[in-house]
């Protein structure tokens, strides 16, 4: 397939129709991010005058352009609106996804419309079907995995299939759109789960492959995930400089000898990767003989560990087993409880299972009642944000543009960069490493603007953001002409603005508005990794971020 082809799959569930269209014309942004967000710009009437959930809303994914052309560019960018805030929805997920896309041929895939009865879709470079799926319906994550056949599977459990706006989609077992509910949109289509295969040709030659590979490899940043334990060594990093989280933020240190990346490693059987990477980051743990095997890292540890209380590796793996069998999203889930928590011990809500930091067994009962959805579960199902508008608790409902904030009480330009980030991450520019840099505050700032554009290229190449340390502009722009394909740094900039404004666009058509950003008092009361901070030095932040647009 040429490398200026771009394929797309769109699919309609409530016609039953399926058709390829060249859309070549979108080319110039390569693919991912890029692809994913313009063709979702094309729906933005839709957009802001319906509701997530709605059956016409789509579902965009689209491979990065860099996939089977060097390494580790695994990741394939979905595009939506969100049901848990409202507006741009963005997940990336890596598995093996982008190849079983590429060895289908296909760029991207657009799926809208709902169908009446449950289904799954089975694509391969051939056809497209659009398949009953009554008995996958209500089958556990687990159990729908063992079922679908295809080179790449990705499918939602329970609580995808009940619509609860932080229900992710899992991909190949151990990977996930999270975060922003994605689950929920195939459960109001009717989408259990999608299989991809596909026999055309996948890689590209180029002989810079071998140069970039052997970077990868001797990068000293990356060997924590190939030769270590990856991101789970986080928790005692924050516990030692303050910044870790505790008891839905009510401290920031706590007794962590029992979470440490050593003690999740006594449950580790094996370390696996995405297709088409050198890296080994996925840690595969299994609690006991009749366990399921989960991949776990520091964001799920933080989510289910210190934010909730809880101080034993075995402890937060039976939390995020449950998690995983129903699809939720982990953050979200373990931010949901601590909310909830907290709620519960200052008399603001009254809980039929009683909420205390550090009783896992009550926590694990929340979870099974949170999916059903019966009672005042009903209420808590819509995540942090909403349950802490009806029952009270927003000065300590942790959540940035109505997303979980992420493990890290590092400063300012954590906060900021997660708030104003387009999809309200902290993967969406480079905050952490701000924090820990100690800039100040007007060159954070800038600083978190300039980062995210440049990110949208690398998303655009399908690359994991872990090679950020590998895969500058520069080198981006001197792989591609390798490959024929002439775009210097500056003009890579130019397309990651493009991006960028793109997402602005869609954000707006939403009805977001940077002035509408709330900042629980939570985090000026508890001290930072940089002391205790201020509200007004933030509120000038985000007044010279939206300036800088």
């Amino acid at each position: 397939m040429p490398l200026d082809e771009l394929k797309v799959a769109y699919i309609d569930l409530s016609e039953e129709e399926a058709e390829i269209r060249d859309r070549s014309d979108l080319s110039r942004y390569f693919g991912g991010a890029g692809v994913a967000f313009k063709l979702l710009s094309e729906y933005k009437d839709t957009l802001g005058d319906r509701d997530a959930l709605w059956a016409e809303q789509p579902i965009i994914f689209s491979k990065g352009f860099f996939t089977g052309i060097y390494p580790c560019a695994t990741k394939v960018t979905a595009a939506f609106k969100s049901p848990l805030t409202g507006e741009l929805g963005e997940s990336h997920a890596g598995g093996k996804l982008a190849y079983a896309m590429a060895s289908a041929g296909l760029g991207a895939i657009v799926i809208k419309g709902a169908s009446e009865t449950p289904v799954h879709l089975q694509i391969d470079d051939t056809s497209i079907e659009i398949k009953e799926a009554e008995e996958l319906w209500g089958l556990s994550c687990f159990e729908v995995e063992k079922q679908l056949k295809g080179k790449s599977k990705m499918y939602i459990g329970k609580a995808g299939e009940k619509q609860i706006p932080f229900a992710c989609v899992v991909v190949d077992t151990y990977r996930h759109f999270g975060r922003l509910g994605l689950g929920a949109l195939f459960g109001s289509k009717g989408l259990k789960a999608i299989a991809i295969s596909g026999n055309k040709r996948v890689k590209v030659n180029s002989r810079y492959y071998r140069e970039i590979f052997e970077k990868i490899k001797a990068d000293e940043d990356l060997k924590k995930y190939s030769e270590g334990y990856g991101t789970s060594e986080n928790t005692v990093m924050m516990n030692e400089v303050s910044g870790l989280p505790v008891k839905n933020l009510q401290a920031n240190r706590c007794d962590v000898e029992g979470i440490t990346e050593d003690a999740f490693a006594k449950f580790l059987v094996e370390k696996k990767t995405c297709s088409g990477c050198p890296i080994r980051c996925i840690n595969v743990a299994k609690r006991e003989k009749n366990s399921p095997k989960i991949a776990y890292d520091y964001e799920p540890i933080y989510s289910l560990g210190p934010l909730l209380g809880i101080g034993k590796a075995e402890e937060v793996l039976r939390l995020l087993e449950k998690v995983e069998e129903y699809g939720l999203d982990v953050i979200a889930t373990g931010n949901l409880l601590a909310w909830a928590t907290e709620a519960y011990g200052r008399g603001l809500v009254e809980l039929p299972v009683p909420l205390k930091f550090g009783v896992t067994e009550n926590h694990l009962e929340t979870i099974d009642r949170i999916v059903e959805g019966e009672g005042i579960y009903k209420d808590l199902r819509k995540g942090t944000e909403d349950a802490a508008l009806i029952y009270g608790g927003k000065d300590f409902a942790l959540t940035l543009g109505k997303n979980a904030m992420a493990g890290y009480h590092t400063g300012y330009a954590l906060i900021l960069g997660q708030a104003a980030g387009q999809r309200h991450s902290h993967m969406d520019n480079n905050a952490w490493f701000l924090d820990f840099e100690k800039y100040l505050p007007e060159e954070a700032v800038d600083e978190l603007i300039s980062d995210e554009k440049k990110r949208c290229v690398m998303n655009s190449m399908g690359l994991c953001l872990f090679t950020i340390s590998v895969y500058d502009l520069k080198l981006i722009s001197e792989g591609l002409k390798e490959i024929g394909i002439d775009k210097s740094e500056e003009e890579l900039f130019e397309i990651g603005e493009e991006i960028f404004d793109l997402k602005k666009e869609i954000k707006r058509a939403c009805g977001f508005e940077y002035g509408d950003l709330r900042f629980p008092e939570r985090l000026f009361e508890t001290e930072s990794m940089n002391g205790v901070l201020k509200r007004e030095t933030l509120d000038k932040m985000l007044k010279r971020y939206v300036e800088r647009l």
